[in-house]
């Protein structure tokens, strides 16, 4: 088994992770309205991202660089088919190096509140200071963050 994580970049790419976030972050908690023309998605510094299992797409999430050190992660999604077998730890890791790799030294993320054992099993710390004015809707979201050494 190899993952991968890739930034996307082509339209095929594009598809698979829509799909998951789709299905995953709004299907599956009987939401509608999923926007996948949505800007912020191809800003430059906006990294829209895709774990790949053996070439095949698994999960996703974008991380935002704020360009100030800092990142915020979100909208992280794993395959309903492939949950709870570690490929959310995988992708934690994957974009933590990914982060640092790009010069990024703390990160956020708005956790849903049934995700935040994971998050704190993985370094996550809940926020007891201000947090970025750029977390957006965090209604029912538990706001945390990771140090992430350079």
């Amino acid at each position: 088994m190899k993952y991968t994580l890739i930034r996307i970049a082509d339209a095929s790419e594009w598809q698979v992770y829509h799909a998951i976030r789709r299905s995953s972050l709004w299907v599956e908690r009987g939401l509608d309205g999923y926007d996948d023309a949505r800007p912020q998605e191809r800003f430059a510094h906006h990294h829209a991202l895709l774990l790949k299992l053996d070439e095949e797409g698994v999960g996703t999430t974008r991380l935002d660089d704020l360009r100030d050190g800092t990142g915020i992660v979100r909208l992280v999604a794993i395959t309903a088919s492939l949950r709870r077998q570690g490929h959310g730890r995988v992708l934690d890791s994957m974009v933590e190096d990914y982060a640092r790799d790009i010069g990024l030294s703390r990160l956020f993320v708005s956790a849903a509140s049934d995700a935040e054992g994971f998050y704190t099993a993985t370094g996550w710390t809940r926020v007891t200071t201000r947090a970025p004015e750029l977390f957006g809707d965090t209604d029912g979201c538990v706001q945390m963050t990771k140090s992430i050494a350079c």
